[in-house]
Parts: structure tokens; sequence; C-alpha cells
């Protein structure tokens, strides 16, 4: 099954020093374009919401990332601009983080025939470790379920230095 899929890329990195994340390298390819890239086949459109915090991102929307469709969000959190990105797009949606470098087609396609399967309106992606940043959205509210995943290989999702090294160690 094919979504609208959003990814957020608006961040301050505030643990990071300011540093845009998505743009980060991991295995020599930025972050942001390794996620697009994970979750392009499961997506029949693909919306980057970045900010005045990322606004750097600008020149891979026209560059390498041409493919999708680049929305500023107002900058002043998540779930405003996640609230502002979802009204651009059709439910079901995938929403998923600009920080998540390993992620894959395999697992994605996995939670969102289970997502779908849920009752609830938003059902969210966790592992052993919590959540994960990646949501399907069916309705824009309501209450929420997770799908919990097991892995050999964890998703890292890259908000510290000591998380960026941990990805870097796994190329």
């Amino acid at each position: 099954m094919r979504v609208d899929c959003i990814v957020m890329a608006g961040g301050k990195a505030t643990r990071m020093g300011g540093v845009v994340k998505p743009l980060l390298d991991v295995c020599g390819v930025p972050m942001i374009v390794r996620v697009v890239r994970s979750i392009s086949g499961a997506c029949r459109g693909t919306y980057v919401v970045y900010s005045k915090w990322t606004k750097a991102l600008e020149d891979l929307c026209s560059g390498v990332l041409e493919s999708v469709v680049c929305v500023e969000g107002g900058g002043e959190g998540y779930v405003e601009d996640l609230k502002m990105a979802l009204n651009l797009v059709s439910l079901p949606t995938l929403v998923v983080p600009a920080d998540i470098p390993f992620l894959n087609s395999a697992i994605l396609e996995d939670f969102i025939v289970k997502a779908m399967l849920k009752p609830e309106p938003i059902v969210n992606l966790s592992t052993e470790k919590g959540l994960t940043g990646i949501s399907l959205f069916k309705q824009t509210e309501g209450p929420w379920a997770d799908v919990i995943i097991k892995r050999s290989t964890p998703l890292i999702d890259v908000d510290t230095w000591d998380d960026y090294r941990e990805a870097i160690e796994k190329c």
C-alpha cells in the first residue's frame, strides 16, 4: 500500500549545538537523502518539512531531493509543523523523522500493514527502546496505538553526538 509521506526535518538540534542534522553525512550520504530513499517505495507523494532552523535544506530540495515537495514550516515546534503538513496530504500518511539513517523499506512496509489493521487513527512504530518518531496517521487526531518491532540492527535516532557516532560506526 502506498501512502503520502511526510519527512519532518525542521528541528533546532539543540542537543547538538544547532547543527542542521538532516545534512549530516552517514556512510557518505546526508541523513535526509538516506531517509527519503528508504521511504520512496512506500510513498505516492513525499513532503519534506523544514523550518528557519534548517533552511539549508532548500538547496537539496532543488537538487538531490527534487522529486519531493519541500515545505517551510513555521519552526515554532514539531506539533505545529506536523499539523500544517497534515493539511497538505491525503490520509493515510506516514510521518518519519529526517534523522533515522538506517530506516529501510521492509520495516516500513511491515509497519504500514500492521498499522492499517489497528483500529486507532494514529499508530506509532516502536522498538524495544521505545518510540521511533515514525507514525501512520489515518486521521489527524484521536487515540493512538503502538506497533512494536524487534530488530537485530536498531533504528538509530540521531539526537545527540553520541547517537551520530554510533551511526557512523555502523557504516
